[in-house]
């Protein structure tokens, strides 16, 4: 009952992603200022809504700059209380608001849909009480990144800065599917917010393994016992890009003009949000707005204030320059910001990541890092359930190619471990799933010097099915010298989604189509001895909802169907994963 065990967690993984205020040996102290709190403070809508408060307010006679914060997940738990007497000791308001529906708050929850003009008028609203002085910072972390990125292409006057942490990307890009395949952590997810308060999902569930397997979807949560208006509504949209549209911000976000503090972790489920957005606005933003943006990126999953205040993840030795106190960065940013304070915000480099294995920083102006080489390593030679006959390897395949085939029973799914929560994998050890008769695996040789692999990651395959749709998987990891495989990360595409998110393209049976898997992006060094391992199969359960290769309706079908897979390695018809590889890193001192 390890899947129990593990999923009893949630709820509180949650809490820590909205705000986890500082506590422990490293964190920022608190400020000089006594606190005022005021609780259930109403802000009524352009619409009539009413929309409920709590402030947090540093005991002084002058006006302050203000920090909102906006959550589904109730505006009244402890980790917001020690984040409003955090932020208020150092002289700043905080203000954390029950988003519509929600907590306190009047109105229908409908998730993303009311966050855009909401939040406008949120900024509006602090901005003009007789304790402001105006300028309105935006934060939080998951949702509360969405809240903020989805105000922020209206421009509010008041607002002069964003922190948005672990950022999902758009629906489709992540939420409640990736490439076509269905998160299942969207239902966990949609679980907690049900209704008004914060849902716990019963983690001794006696039948919650059974209820994760069962068919169809969209019955799961009836299985579970905690009916989801949400999961629901979502399944029957799936491919209804109508609906999708006013939950979608990327388009617009380049018009955003406040700058803003990318956030997120190398092992965060919601990676590819944070990447996109800070890459997106460097390149399309107004030239007088690029340089307002920074990215920092840590060996952190989803609880990146959590994670970092610890130099191990999974078991794993990180160093000592993994930990990081990030209220300190992010006061810093406010302070700057907000407050205009000459600090060291000003020399920043306007990204900074972590380099696993070296367990150091690596300094650069972009994402990716400028004078990245994008190098082609080509599959060949698997044999599945032998994770030692594949190769990755710079040079084409010897003679003329040939084929690497398995089958992928949806009855017996791949694996994907996790821990916590269905949507944060850890660096875990995948040889037992690198194993079974289901993947493929392809490994490059050990590099004689220092090699370092730091940008985006993308998988190409020539792939052939025997079925209507199917999933493709890919999945990097580091192979350390006794054998152990950490993760690093993995991508997506379910074969109907190839051509776009909410397009459904017919899939010849046994013809090679070319796939695009997108791997968001990793940062590692590769010493001699060790060696990147690539594998392919067509699952990631529970992580991923099973394709069950049948073309039929994802969230109605129920009956599955073996599909004998085929990735080509031949003239014409190459398979390859893309690498980014940095000859000089700029070897930076921690955050």
């Amino acid at each position: 009952m390890a899947f129990v065990r593990r999923f009893r967690g949630l709820v509180a993984g949650l809490a820590l992603l909205v705000v986890g205020a500082p506590t422990g040996a490293g964190a920022d102290p608190p400020g000089p200022h006594r606190v005022i709190r005021e609780f259930g403070v109403r802000m009524r809508t352009s619409d009539g809504i009413v929309l409920v408060a709590d402030v947090y307010r540093p005991d002084t006679a002058g006006r302050v700059p203000a920090i909102l914060a906006r959550t589904p997940y109730t505006r009244t738990g402890g980790a917001q209380f020690s984040a409003g007497a955090y932020w208020a000791s150092h002289g700043f308001a905080y203000v954390v608001q029950d988003v519509r529906g929600r907590g306190d708050s009047e109105g229908e929850f409908e998730p993303l849909v009311h966050e855009g003009r909401d939040g406008f008028e949120a900024q509006g609203w602090v901005a003009s009480q007789p304790w402001s002085n105006g300028r309105v910072g935006t934060w939080g972390g998951s949702y509360l990144g969405w809240t903020q990125v989805l105000s922020a292409p209206l421009n509010h006057p008041a607002l002069g800065a964003l922190i948005p942490m672990v950022t999902p990307s758009d629906p489709g890009g992540f939420w409640p599917m990736r490439r076509g395949g269905i998160v299942l952590g969207m239902l966990e997810w949609a679980l907690v917010t049900e209704g008004r308060t914060v849902r716990d999902v019963p983690g001794d569930h006696p039948d919650l393994v059974a209820a994760y397997r069962s068919l169809p979807l969209r019955s799961i949560d009836e299985r579970i016992g905690m009916p989801s208006r949400v999961w629901r509504d979502y399944l029957a949209h799936l491919d209804d890009s109508a609906y999708w549209a006013p939950r979608s911000y990327q388009h617009r976000l380049p018009e955003a003009r406040a700058p803003m503090f990318h956030v997120t972790g190398w092992y965060d489920g919601t990676l590819g949000g944070s990447l996109e957005n800070f890459a997106t606005m460097r390149a399309r933003a107004a030239p007088a707005v690029r340089d307002g943006h920074y990215l920092l990126v840590g060996p952190w999953r989803h609880w990146v204030d959590t994670d970092s205040r610890s130099r191990t993840l999974g078991g794993i030795d990180l160093g000592a320059a993994s930990r990081v106190d990030t209220y300190r960065q992010y006061r810093l940013w406010f302070d700057h910001q907000l407050r205009g304070q000459a600090n060291e915000v000003g020399s920043w480099p306007r990204v900074r990541v972590f380099a696993l294995g070296a367990n150091r920083w690596i300094g650069a102006a972009e994402w990716p890092v400028p004078g990245t080489r994008f190098v082609p390593y080509y599959l060949h030679g698997a044999r599945a359930g032998v994770p030692a006959a594949g190769r990755l390897a710079a040079e084409l395949p010897p003679g003329t190619g040939g084929t690497d085939r398995y089958e992928y029973d949806p009855s017996d799914p791949t694996s994907f471990l996790w821990f916590r929560n269905l949507d944060s994998g850890g660096p875990d050890d995948y040889r037992s799933v690198e194993a079974r008769r289901d993947v493929l695996v392809y490994t490059m040789p050990s590099p004689p010097r220092p090699l370092t692999v730091c940008g985006p990651i993308r998988a190409t395959l020539q792939a052939a099915t025997s079925a209507r749709d199917t999933d493709w998987v890919a999945r990097l990891t580091l192979v350390r010298p006794d054998g152990y495989s950490q993760r690093l990360t993995e991508g997506w595409v379910r074969a109907r989604a190839r051509d776009g998110e909410f397009r459904r393209s017919p899939l010849p049976p046994n013809v090679a189509v070319e796939y695009q898997i997108d791997l968001w992006g990793t940062c590692v060094v590769v010493r001699p001895g060790e060696r990147l391992r690539l594998a392919v199969m067509s699952a990631a359960f529970p992580l991923l909802a099973r394709n069950l290769n049948t073309g039929g309706d994802l969230g109605a079908e129920t009956e599955g169907v073996v599909a004998r897979q085929a990735i080509h390695h031949e003239p014409g018809r190459l398979s390859y994963l893309t690498l980014p590889i940095i000859d000089r890193p700029n070897w930076i001192p921690k955050p």
